[in-house]
C-alpha cells in the first residue's frame, strides 16, 4: 500500500469502503466452517426463544440467553433484535452453524464499509479513512466478535451505531423537514443499536461531540455566547443546542425504558466472584482492579498477542494492594487520555488535528464505559468482543496519526516510505494473526485447548474441555480434567458438578454424591441455565439408585423443589422414585405438575404414561406416550411402551400401529428382547404364526431362559408338527419354570409324538 498526497483525488470514500469490506470477508472466510461453541451454546443451542413454538413477543420479555427478565438468574442483557436474527437463522437452517457464521462475516463486512464512511465524513478525505478501515477490518481483537456467534450482538449494534452517526451527520447538513427526517431516522437506529447491545446507548454522545466540535466548529470558550449575537455561527450554535436537548431527552427516555423493562437493569444483577472477581474485594481494591482493566483493554488494542475467550481464573489477577506496580499502568493510561483531552480542548479548539483526536477519543472511550464496571458490575472481567466498538476509536486515532505524519513528511520520501511500510506490515501481521486465531474458534475443543495454553488455571476451560471428552464417551480423561478444575478452582461449582455427573454416568453413584453436594454448597456459576437445579436432579437420582435411601432422595428433592418450584424435572424425578416404589397413585400428580411447569419435558410424559398404564388407564397412557413421540420422535422407549399397549387392542388400526412401532424399535435395537417378544405376541394375535415363530426364536437366542417365549415357541413347533424342536424348546421352558403344569403337559404330548414317530 503506497500512498501519495495527491492520490486522495483518485480514491473515493465509497471505493475505500468496498476495499475494507472485501478485506474483512477475506480474513474471516475461514470461520464459515466453525461450529457452535462456548457461549454460543446457551445463546443458540439451548435458547428456546429460537424455536418456532415460542411466540415472537417473548423476545421482548426475555434476556439474551432466553431467561425471563424477572428471573433471579437473568443476566439482564436485553438484546431482542440480536436474538431475532438468531431466530431467523434457525427458521432457515435450524442449528447448521455455517449460516450463522455467514451472517456474522457479512455483518462485519458491512460494519467495515460504514466505518469507512464515518471516517470519510470526519476526515473529509479518503486515504486516512482507508488506513483506519483496513486496520479495523483485520484487527485480531475482533475474532471473538466475528468467529464467536454471540458476537452478533456487537456486530449488529455496530451497524446501527454507524447508521445512527451517518444519519445524524446528514441531518446537520439539511434543513427543516429533511433535517427532521434524518434526525428521526438517527433516533430509530440508535434504539436498534441499544436493543442489539447495551453499548449502543453511547452513540448519541458521539454524535453530539461531532456536531459540537467538528460540524459547528464550536469550542468551550465561546459555546455559551449565544445571547445578543445574530451571526450565522450564533444561529447554528442555537440549532446545535436544540438538537442536543432533543437527542439527550430521547436518549434519557431510552435508558429509563431499558431499566424499567429489565427491572433495574444490570445494576440489580449480582455476579458470582468467578464471573467478576473484583466484586468480592473490599474498597478500594475492587475499584483499583476495575480501573486496571482499562489498561488491560488498551493493551489488547495496542498488542493483541494474547487472546482468550475467557479472562477469568487469574488471567488478570486482582489488585489487593495500593502499592501494586500495576496501579502505575492504570495511572499512565488515564494520564494519557487526560493529556490528549486537554490538548484537544486548549486554545480555541479550531485546529483540524485537535478536533480529529477529540473525536477519536470519544469513539474510543464512550462505547467502553457501559462495560467498564464504573457504574455497575458486568458479567465478565475482560471480554474481547466488547472492544469491537471502542476499537473504531483506536483505529481512527492511528489513521489520524499516520495521515498527519505522512503530510508532515510529504517531501521526505524515505520517511514517507517507512511509514507506508509500517502500516502495510501492521495490516499484514494483523491479518495473519486473525486468520490463525479464527482456527481456535473452529470448535469448543480447539478453543479450550488454546485457552489452556494461555491460562492453565482456567476452571472453565478445564470443565468445558472435560465436557467435550465426556460427550465423546472418553470418561477417564474427562474425569481427570474435572478433578484438575476442582483443584485449581476449589470454589468453582461447575467443575464439581461435571465431576459428579461423569461419575454418575459411569455408574459410580455413591462417588458422585460428594462432588454434587459440593457443587450445591458452592452455588451456581452460570448465566443461561439453572445448573444448580440440574445438580439437584443428578444428586437425587444418584441417591435413589439405592432402594433403601428412597425417602432420603425424596427429602432432598422436596428441598430442591422449594428452591426451584418452576423446575419441572424435579417433580418428574420425585414421581419416578414413587413409581419405582409402586406408589403409582401418588406419582401421577407429580408428573402432571412437571408437565404444567415444562410441557416439553419428555421424561414427565413418559413416566406419566407408565404410571397410568399400571393403574389400568390405558387410553390416557397411550396419549401420554404419543406426546413423548411428538417431543422426541426417535424415542425407542416410548415406541416400545406404546406398542405394548396397542398390541392388546381389538382394533385393526391400532394393531397395525403397534406392529410399526415395535418394528421401529427392533430396527434400531435388533437385540432388544422385550421389543422382539411383544412383536412375536402381536404376530400370534394376528395369526401370523410363522412370523411369530421366527421372532420368538430371536428372543430365546438373546435371552435363553425366557420361559414364555420358550413355551410359545414350543407350542408353535408342535402346531407345525416339528416335535423334536418342540421338545427342546419345552424342556428349556420347564427348566426355567419347573412348576408350570401346562409346559409339563405339552412336553409330555410332544415327547409321545416323537416316540410314535421313531416307532414308525
Amino acid at each position: 500500500m503506497m500512498l501519495t498526497l495527491t492520490s486522495e483525488r483518485r480514491l473515493t470514500v465509497q471505493t475505500a469502503g468496498i476495499i475494507c469490506a472485501v478485506t474483512a470477508i477475506l480474513v474471516y472466510l475461514n470461520t464459515l466452517d466453525c461450529g457452535i461453541c462456548f457461549d454460543d451454546e446457551p445463546a443458540i443451542k439451548n435458547n428456546k426463544d429460537l424455536l418456532p413454538a415460542t411466540s415472537w413477543s417473548q423476545l421482548l420479555w426475555h434476556d439474551f440467553w432466553g431467561q425471563p427478565l424477572d428471573s433471579p438468574t437473568s443476566h439482564k442483557s436485553y438484546r431482542p433484535l440480536c436474538v431475532a436474527t438468531f431466530r431467523l437463522n434457525y427458521l432457515l437452517h435450524e442449528l447448521q452453524p455455517m449460516g450463522y457464521h455467514l451472517v456474522n462475516v457479512l455483518l462485519h463486512s458491512a460494519v467495515c464499509f460504514l466505518y469507512v464512511q464515518l471516517c470519510g465524513v470526519v476526515f473529509g478525505e479518503a486515504w486516512p479513512a482507508l488506513i483506519a478501515g483496513l486496520l479495523f477490518a483485520v484487527h485480531p481483537i475482533h475474532t471473538e466478535a466475528v468467529a464467536g456467534l454471540v458476537g452478533r450482538a456487537e456486530l449488529l449494534s455496530a451497524v446501527f451505531y454507524l447508521g445512527t452517526f451517518l444519519s445524524y451527520a446528514n441531518a446537520i447538513k439539511h434543513h427543516n423537514n429533511d433535517r427532521l427526517r434524518w434526525l428521526s431516522l438517527a433516533s430509530v437506529l440508535s434504539l436498534c443499536s441499544l436493543f442489539s447491545k447495551e453499548q449502543g446507548i453511547t452513540v448519541m454522545a458521539v454524535c453530539l461531540i461531532y456536531d459540537f466540535f467538528i460540524a459547528n466548529k464550536i469550542n468551550l470558550r465561546t459555546s455559551l455566547k449565544l445571547t445578543g449575537e445574530r451571526s450565522t455561527h450564533s444561529q447554528s450554535r442555537k440549532k446545535f443546542f436544540q438538537r442536543a436537548l432533543a437527542m439527550s431527552a430521547f436518549t434519557l427516555t431510552a435508558i429509563m425504558f431499558r431499566f424499567a423493562i429489565t427491572n433495574g437493569g444490570p445494576s440489580k444483577r449480582v455476579f458470582h466472584m468467578y464471573v467478576n472477581p473484583p466484586t468480592a474485594l473490599p474498597t478500594p481494591y475492587r475499584q483499583l482492579s476495575w480501573l486496571y482493566l482499562c489498561f488491560v483493554n488498551s493493551w489488547l488494542l495496542l498488542s493483541p498477542s494474547r487472546l482468550l475467550a475467557d479472562w477469568r481464573f487469574e488471567a488478570v489477577p486482582v489488585i489487593t494492594s495500593v502499592t501494586d506496580p500495576r496501579n502505575l499502568l492504570t495511572l499512565a493510561i488515564f494520564a494519557a487520555v487526560a493529556v490528549l483531552t486537554v490538548y484537544c480542548l486548549r486554545g480555541n479548539g479550531q485546529k483540524q488535528k485537535q478536533k480529529m483526536v477529540l473525536f477519536g477519543l470519544s469513539l474510543l472511550v464512550l462505547p467502553y464505559i457501559p462495560a467498564s464496571n464504573f457504574f455497575f458490575p458486568v458479567g465478565f472481567v475482560v471480554a474481547e468482543r466488547v472492544l469491537y466498538l471502542p476499537s473504531m476509536g483506536f483505529c481512527f486515532l492511528v489513521g489520524c496519526g499516520v495521515w498527519h505524519a505522512l503530510k508532515l513528511n510529504a517531501k521526505r520520501r524515505p520517511v514517507k516510505i517507512l511509514l507506508q511500510v509500517v502500516i502495510a506490515y501492521l495490516v499484514a501481521v494483523h491479518s495473519a494473526k486473525t486468520l490463525l486465531r479464527n482456527r481456535d474458534w473452529h470448535s469448543g475443543f480447539s478453543l479450550y485447548t488454546s485457552g489452556l495454553q494461555q491460562n492453565p488455571k482456567s476452571g472453565i476451560f478445564l470443565s468445558n474441555l472435560g465436557t467435550d471428552y465426556a460427550m465423546m464417551k472418553n470418561y477417564s480423561i474427562a474425569e481427570q480434567l474435572f478433578k484438575t478444575a476442582t483443584e485449581v478452582a476449589p470454589n468453582y461449582s461447575k467443575g464439581f458438578f461435571h465431576l459428579g455427573k461423569v461419575m454418575f454416568l459411569t455408574n459410580r453413584y455413591k462417588d458422585a454424591e460428594e462432588p454434587l453436594k459440593r457443587a450445591i454448597q458452592l452455588g451456581v456459576v452460570d448465566t443461561s441455565t439453572d445448573k444448580l437445579a440440574e445438580t439437584y436432579t443428578f444428586l437425587v437420582n444418584a441417591i435413589s439408585k439405592d432402594a433403601t435411601r428412597a425417602e432420603e432422595a425424596m427429602e432432598i428433592c422436596d428441598e430442591a423443589i422449594a428452591l426451584y418450584p418452576y423446575y419441572g424435572k424435579l417433580y418428574a424425578i420425585k414421581g419416578g422414585i414413587l413409581l419405582k416404589l409402586n406408589r403409582n397413585n401418588e406419582s401421577v400428580p407429580l408428573f402432571e405438575e412437571a408437565i404444567r411447569k415444562n410441557p416439553g419435558l419428555a421424561l414427565a410424559h413418559y413416566n406419566l404414561g407408565s404410571a397410568l398404564s399400571r393403574l389400568g388407564d390405558k387410553l390416557n397412557a397411550e396419549k401420554a406416550f404419543q406426546r413423548v413421540l411428538l417431543i422426541d420422535p426417535g424415542s425407542s422407549h416410548a415406541k416400545l411402551q406404546l406398542g405394548v399397549l396397542l398390541h392388546d387392542s381389538s382394533e385393526e388400526l391400532k394393531l397395525k400401529e403397534a406392529e410399526r412401532l415395535l418394528l421401529d424399535v427392533v430396527s434400531a435395537e435388533p437385540r432388544n428382547p422385550e421389543a422382539l417378544f411383544y412383536l412375536a405376541e402381536l404376530y400370534l394375535r394376528l395369526q401370523q404364526y410363522r412370523k411369530a415363530q421366527e421372532t420368538y426364536l430371536r428372543v430365546v437366542q438373546i435371552q435363553t431362559g425366557h420361559k414364555t417365549a420358550l413355551y410359545n415357541l414350543g407350542v408353535l413347533y408342535y402346531r407345525f408338527g416339528d416335535y423334536d424342536k418342540a421338545v427342546i424348546a419345552l424342556r428349556r421352558a420347564l427348566q426355567s419354570d419347573p412348576a408350570n403344569a401346562d409346559v409339563a403337559n405339552l412336553l409330555g404330548l410332544a415327547e409321545e409324538r416323537v416316540r410314535l414317530s421313531d416307532a414308525l
